[in-house]
Order: C-alpha cells, then structure tokens, then sequence
C-alpha cells in the first residue's frame, strides 16, 4: 500500500530532476558560443567579429610571418571552430610582416643616417672602417657589406667603408733659421701652421731674422701644426 503512495511522488521526483537537467542544459548551451576564425583579418575587425559572437578579444604578442602583411592577425587561441563560454577572452598574435629584407645602398648618405636607417629596419651595425677619399666627403658612406640587395633577416650584421675625406697635405719643415722673420712666418702660415715666435735682442742691426726654430728642419709638418720661431737680430 505505501509502495503505491509512492510511486507518483517518485515519478513527480524524476521529472522535477529531469526539467532541471534540461533546464541547466539549456542554459549551459545558450551560454556556448563558436570561436570565428580570425587569422588574416585586420585587429579591428578581429575585434568586432568576437564582440558579434559575445567574446571579448585582446593582442598578446606579436611575431613575424611572411604570409600575412603587417598588422594582420596570425595566431588566435582558443583557435577558429572551437566552442568556448560567452564572454571569455580571445589571445591574438599580430603579424610584423617577413623577417627578411633586401639590403639598401647606403653608399653616398652620411653615416649618421646610416646608422639610423639600420636600427629602423631592425639591422645591427657590426663596424666601421675608415679611409682617406678624395671623391667623397668626410663622414660619407662609400661602401658597405654585404652588398646593395643581398636578402637579410631581421638582426643581421652590416659593416660600412666610410670617407675621412680628402688625406691633408704632408710638408718637410724647411730650413728658416737665418731667414728672415716676416717672410718665415707667412710662408708657414700659407701652408696652414700656427706660428708662435720669442724675440731676442741682439746686437747688430737689420730686420728681425730666424734665430732657431721647432721643429727642426726635415721634420714632416701637417696644416694646422704649430711652428715655434725665436726671432732676433744676429750679433757682429
């Protein structure tokens, strides 16, 4: 008798449990949303498609990938066809473009913007060697390795040949001691000396005469050096 009192209370258990079931599985499935698949597209619209599916998107990193052109999305995680929670977020890798570049020439700008140009194009400078030239000016770069149009990666080494402009002009110091004076000193200074000078009085008369000088004469002598003259009158 108490088994058939029972029997509709259980029935009316089970499809209470069994309407809760379905209702909690219907909730569950209105609340799974379908990741879309976003590689190739823009961030912007990246972003709008995930807000459409009820996600919510953010970059994580960026990396290079010659397939893709720079700014475009690359990798997502959780990936494309994936069923995930409403409201859960989306990781996006955006593309830098390739990593890899056909060098420049470099030869006839100034090395500062050299440098410049190498670091803005992700290069490295490993050195620079100087020479003397006549045809280019000073701080300008002649060559460069490796050559105009080799295909680098990104961090690459670069060296650069850059001018010390033309050489400067090398003079043998002449013999001046007994020379005289103004005429010692013009002569230095239209080869591009500074000239100091002492004076010594001697006895005798006449104009002022190289008395001894530094340095001696043979001594190479480059523009811009100093040329030290004690002038004076010679004795009798």
């Amino acid at each position: 008798m108490e088994k058939r009192r029972l029997l509709p209370f259980l029935g009316l258990l089970l499809l209470l449990i069994a309407t809760i079931l379905i209702s909690m599985e219907l909730a569950l499935e209105r609340d799974r949303v379908m990741v879309p698949h976003l590689v190739g597209a823009t961030v912007p619209l990246a972003m709008e498609r995930l807000r459409e599916q009820r996600l919510q998107g953010k970059v994580t990193g960026e990396d290079y990938d010659a397939r893709f052109p720079k700014g475009a999305v690359i990798r997502q995680d959780p990936p494309p066809g994936s069923w995930t929670r409403a409201g859960r977020w989306v990781s996006l890798t955006v593309g830098r473009g390739s990593d890899t570049l056909f060098l420049p020439d470099f030869a006839g700008l100034p090395r500062g913007k050299v440098q410049a140009l190498l670091g803005a194009n992700g290069l490295v400078l490993e050195g620079v060697s100087q020479v003397h030239s006549a045809r280019v000016p000073k701080g300008v770069v002649i060559a460069q390795s490796p050559p105009p149009g080799t295909k680098l990666r990104i961090g690459a080494q670069v060296s650069l040949l850059v001018s010390l402009g033309p050489t400067e002009p090398v003079f043998l110091m002449p013999e001046l001691v007994g020379k005289e004076g103004r005429y010692a000193v013009q002569t230095l200074k239209a080869w591009g000396m500074r000239v100091e000078t002492s004076s010594r009085r001697d006895t005798g008369g006449g104009s002022a005469r190289v008395l001894a000088q530094r340095p001696v004469a043979g001594s190479p002598i480059s523009p811009g050096e100093t040329i030290w003259l004690e002038l004076g009158q010679r004795g009798p």
